[in-house]
């Protein structure tokens, strides 16, 4: 996994890539606690956790198209998204239209 800077012009979070199939495929619980996972998909799961996550998700354009709660063994398809970003429940969200900007440290 990469690390990278996830960010709005008032939101902002440290994250990781998921660059391989086993990182996309477990997810958040294979970045270190409390941070973001950046994940090239439409869709995503939450399989296995025992916890909610915040999910955002990221046009081509890099706008928030949706932001959602998924509970524990659900899964999410959001056919106009390009990137998702899990973050841990609870964690504060992008307002939905916001350009995000990814820096790849």
């Amino acid at each position: 996994m990469q690390r990278v800077g996830i960010s709005t012009s008032n939101w902002s979070v440290n994250g990781f890539t998921a660059r391989t199939f086993l990182d996309r495929l477990l997810g958040i619980r294979r970045a270190p606690a409390g941070s973001a996972l950046l994940i090239r998909a439409r869709r995503v799961h939450s399989f296995g956790l025992r916890r909610t996550l915040e999910v955002v998700a990221l046009d081509a354009e890099m706008r928030v198209v949706s932001t959602d709660t998924l509970r524990p063994n659900r899964m999410l398809v959001i056919p106009s998204a390009r990137l998702i970003v899990e973050l841990p429940s609870g964690h504060p969200v992008p307002a939905r239209g916001d350009r995000v900007e990814v820096i790849h440290e």
